[in-house]
């Protein structure tokens, strides 16, 4: 972190998480503190400030900053800023890029390796959950750093295949690194943290609100060389990410999808209108020759496990197995999709994971073997 860092800091916490004046006020100046110094007339010269941003910067002192700071030194997190020089190069291009990010674990060099944002639906089907799998392990497998937004569905099981295959993948959050949103996904948020990054433009306990997550989404896809969008319905807000990385000047990539599908509709939209289709994550490579990745169709990772046929065990076995995925599942989430006891949830968890149709994980999670 650098000694600038407070200054951005307190210039966010005036005009917004998602200003681009931050940019531009840096653009204009030798050094943020020049043009913190300057006072309020400076402010009113620099022709980039409106009498309303004035007003909040008079009325935001600096010590609200270094109580972020303070915060983040507490919590583990980094601060980046403008100013330092590991602030990503890529991001910085876009028009209204964060002054400042929260981070948890450690950037990737996004500038030298291809970055693919991957996003889709939180409802995901079984088709889409196979391909966001196989595609980020894929991808990953061959050096391709994953980007997406921790969410449940497409995100997640993006995340948690880049990191199957040994990859590498950062998930960019709408809310404060340590703000309790999603605990089911607690422990992946963990895991990414431990082998990729955590980022959030917002400083921490900051939760998530109607505007932030439409907001991070330009992070996502400014992060990245290009957007994967992984089934998305015609209003998802995956669209809003393909639609900020066309405005980005990022790829657009679409996985093509079942016509009956509303999953597929907005997907299938992208393609009519100029995405890249795609049916193999060599679609994806092929298009950046500059990465020098040698990618061949043998690559690919194994793909998602799916729910067996014709098995062996009691009706409430088989009612608990059809609920559980690949994507791992809380016994909470369980019992209240069964409608079953949690007492007979839990001979029918332990019915299957006899079978070897099911394994558990810390924390009461389940998915499929």
């Amino acid at each position: 972190m650098t000694n600038s860092a407070k200054y951005y800091i307190w210039l966010t916490l005036a005009l917004g998480y998602s200003s681009p004046k931050p940019k531009a006020i840096r653009e204009l100046y030798n050094s943020i503190e020049e043009f913190y110094n300057g006072g309020e007339h400076e402010w009113r010269l620099s022709g980039v400030l409106k009498q309303r941003d004035i007003d909040a910067l008079r009325s935001t002192p600096l010590s609200k900053a270094l109580e972020v700071i303070a915060r983040c030194n507490a919590l583990g997190i980094t601060v980046l800023s403008f100013d330092d020089v590991d602030y990503p190069e890529k991001l910085y291009e876009i028009y209204d890029p964060p002054a400042v990010l929260y981070v948890k674990g450690k950037l990737p060099d996004f500038s030298s390796r291809l970055t693919i944002a991957m996003v889709g639906t939180r409802k995901a089907t079984a088709y889409g959950k196979m391909t966001s799998h196989l595609i980020s392990g894929s991808l990953a497998k061959v050096g391709a750093i994953i980007v997406s937004g921790g969410a449940v569905g497409i995100d997640s099981l993006s995340h948690t295949g880049a990191m199957e295959a040994g990859g590498t993948t950062v998930c960019v959050l709408g809310c404060g690194i340590n703000y309790p949103y999603l605990m089911e996904n607690q422990k992946m948020r963990n895991d990414i943290a431990a082998t990729g990054a955590l980022i959030s433009a917002y400083p921490p306990d900051y939760p998530s609100g109607k505007y932030t997550f439409p907001e991070r989404n330009r992070i996502i896809s400014g992060l990245s060389d290009g957007v994967v969008v992984i089934e998305a319905g015609v209003k998802s807000g995956s669209l809003i990410t393909a639609r900020l990385a066309m405005e980005q000047g990022r790829d657009v990539f679409a996985v093509m999808g079942n016509i009956t599908s509303p999953y597929s509709q907005g997907t299938n939209a992208l393609i009519k209108d100029g995405a890249v289709p795609v049916t193999d994550f060599t679609d994806i490579t092929g298009y950046y020759p500059q990465y020098s990745i040698e990618a061949s169709p043998e690559d690919p990772v194994v793909p998602v496990p799916e729910h067996k046929k014709n098995i062996g065990v009691s009706e409430n076995a088989k009612k608990v197995y059809a609920i559980i995925t690949a994507e791992p599942i809380h016994i909470d989430g369980i019992v209240a999709a069964s409608g079953l006891p949690v007492n007979r949830v839990l001979q029918a968890l332990t019915e299957l994971e006899l079978e070897g149709l099911i394994a558990s994980k810390q924390g009461r999670m389940y998915h499929l073997l």
